[in-house]
């Protein structure tokens, strides 16, 4: 039996199929009928959805960006993205749920805020607009994000638009108070950067100052200075040395010429004679009294004479001074050396030197430094002599000073040139530390300058900014439900329902029906077949079935348009739309 239906089923024709429909058209319209009306009513009970949209314009930076660089370098998308996140907080949905009653008292009090934040969420559209441009820098085609929508869903159209402008409001405030602040931020800390390292260099500056002084002669730069200067010193100095021994050899030659001269120039009496002065009369008589106390003893009268004179002398114009006992010393040893050369040491005249000699010795170690000589030296050739050594050995003291300066300037030089890589390496650093501290700086302070520029062009809005080109507006139809969708989807959803239920009947079936299936199961023709009889009772039924069929058909299409026109697009805009579209309106 299962055999023959499969290969009836196989086998149906068109008719076979009509005959089926005819057949079961009660459990085809019945459950066609029963979705049909649901989905209707779905379509007519479901609340309708208006959506508020507005498109904002990602406008670039007015200046070019080869002038001013923006400090604000985020890509369009993750700057959108950054300010849903801030804008989109529990808070501010909470106050626009409050502040435009997108909900209910009742709702607010039952439902939890998270819900009604996700909601919330949910009935906000963001879509992101982009374009295919020309990279600048690289030449390259590539996508970039010109713009995007914003769009807000709500049962009560006023409340999307009111709940749009405020989500537009939000998103324009927060990009400028957003790309203002990175700005300032900007700005502010590469200032602060800028200071710190200023007062680093200061601290450099102070280090370098406090080192030059501390080496002062000693650093790098002074180094060939140094060397020069000890060359010319030396150059100097040997200078000052010849000089010195030519003018000690002048000092040796003055006093020669000196020694045989007195300070004092004879006076010439009116007969000619000439009478030596007090001084010189001192020294004579000092040196006779020497030689005779030498030969006599003390009670001659030659010698208590020459004490008398002598005592006269001293009394008016003071005692010899050392420099004269001590030349008077020199002349007697060299006298005393003539005698030995001629004498033995006992012979009487060597005998008498050597006691004038010991007599100056005692003299010269009781004698003052300098004699209180009566009057000034008269004698113009010992005047001009004395003048002129006096000279000499004072040069010479100057020079011999200046020696010493420059002996200690060329061991302070030397000291300097020994310093001179330590203190080099030390240097170094510290100049290394400050010019990459200089550096740092300027590159810091072209930076906070073009920060500066950069808070400027957003104070200004002359940087990349959201601007709104198509506000959002009042809907004048609702976004959903897709009620014409809705009726079309219900349309095919009975129909196929329907046939499905009569797939289902027809399957469970087991009667034989048709000539052909009871040909299958007998395994031959039948010889006659007698088709069915219809009365007139029956076909009256049928007829009346049909009619009311074709009504119910009628009364569906009729509520269908009638539907379509109240709650999708008027027929007559339907019409004119559909004539436009053949292209014969």
């Amino acid at each position: 039996m299962n055999m023959a239906m499969d290969f009836e089923e196989d086998t149906k024709s068109l008719g076979d199929y009509l005959k089926v429909f005819k057949r079961r058209k009660k459990q085809f319209f019945i459950p066609a009928a029963i979705t049909l009306v649901i989905v209707v009513l779905a379509a007519l009970l479901w609340p309708p959805t208006y959506r508020s949209t507005a498109t904002i314009l990602i406008e670039q930076q007015e200046i070019p960006k080869d002038l001013v660089q923006s400090t604000v370098t985020s890509l369009a998308n993750q700057q959108i993205q950054e300010i849903t996140q801030r804008i989109l907080t529990l808070k501010n949905i909470m106050d626009m749920v409050k502040k435009y009653n997108l909900y209910d008292e009742d709702t607010l009090r039952t439902k939890p805020r998270t819900e009604i934040a996700q909601e919330f969420q949910k009935a906000m559209t963001l879509d992101l607009v982009s374009a295919e441009v020309i990279d600048p820098r690289s030449g390259r085609p590539s996508t970039a994000t010109i713009a995007f929508t914003l769009a807000f869903d709500h049962r009560n159209p006023a409340s999307a638009q009111q709940v749009a402008n405020e989500l537009v409001n939000l998103y324009l405030n927060e990009n400028l108070k957003s790309r203002t602040e990175k700005s300032a931020s900007a700005s502010a800390f590469l200032r602060e950067e800028a200071k710190a390292m200023g007062e680093r260099l200061s601290e450099l500056e102070a280090q370098i100052a406090t080192f030059k002084e501390q080496n002062e002669g000693s650093l790098p730069e002074l180094y060939q200075y140094n060397l020069s200067l000890i060359d010319r010193t030396e150059r100097e100095l040997l200078d000052i040395s010849f000089r010195i021994k030519e003018l000690e050899k002048r000092v040796l030659e003055l006093e020669a010429q000196k020694a045989p001269l007195s300070p004092y120039a004879p006076t010439v009496l009116p007969s000619g004679e000439n009478v030596l002065s007090d001084y010189d009369r001192l020294k004579s008589l000092q040196s006779e009294y020497r030689r005779k106390s030498a030969v006599y003893s003390k009670d001659h009268p030659d010698i208590q004479r020459l004490k008398r004179e002598i005592n006269n002398l001293e009394a008016n114009i003071g005692s010899l001074s050392r420099e004269d006992y001590a030349r008077q010393l020199r002349t007697e040893q060299e006298t005393l050396s003539g005698l030995k050369q001629r004498y033995t040491a006992d012979h009487p005249e060597v005998v008498n030197q050597e006691r004038v000699i010991a007599q100056l010795e005692e003299r010269l170690a009781n004698a003052p430094s300098k004699a209180a000589d009566p009057q000034a030296a008269d004698n113009p050739a010992y005047v001009l002599l004395d003048t002129q050594l006096q000279s000499a050995r004072g040069e010479i003291n100057s020079l011999r000073q200046k020696e010493d300066e420059l002996r200690s300037k060329i061991a302070q030089f030397e000291s300097y040139i020994l310093r001179a890589p330590a203190v080099e390496r030390d240097y170094k650093t510290l100049l290394r530390d400050y010019d990459n501290a200089q550096l740092k700086y300027r590159e810091i302070k072209a930076k906070q300058m073009q920060a500066d520029l950069s808070q400027n062009l957003e104070q200004d809005r002359k940087g990349e900014r959201f601007t709104l080109i198509d506000p959002p507006v009042r809907p004048e139809e609702p976004v959903s439900p897709n009620r014409l969708a809705l009726l079309i989807v219900g349309l095919i959803l009975s129909a196929g329902i329907g046939i499905g239920a009569i797939a289902l009947m027809e399957a469970l079936d087991e009667n034989v029906r048709g000539q052909k299936a009871l040909e299958t199961i007998i395994g031959g023709p039948l010889l006659v077949s007698v088709p069915y009889i219809h009365i007139d009772a029956e076909l009256k039924q049928d007829n009346r079935r049909l009619y009311i069929m074709l009504g119910a058909a009628a009364a569906a299409v009729i509520v269908v348009l009638v539907l379509f026109h109240f709650l999708v697009k008027p027929l007559d805009v339907t019409y004119y739309i559909l004539l436009n579209k053949l292209g014969v309106g």
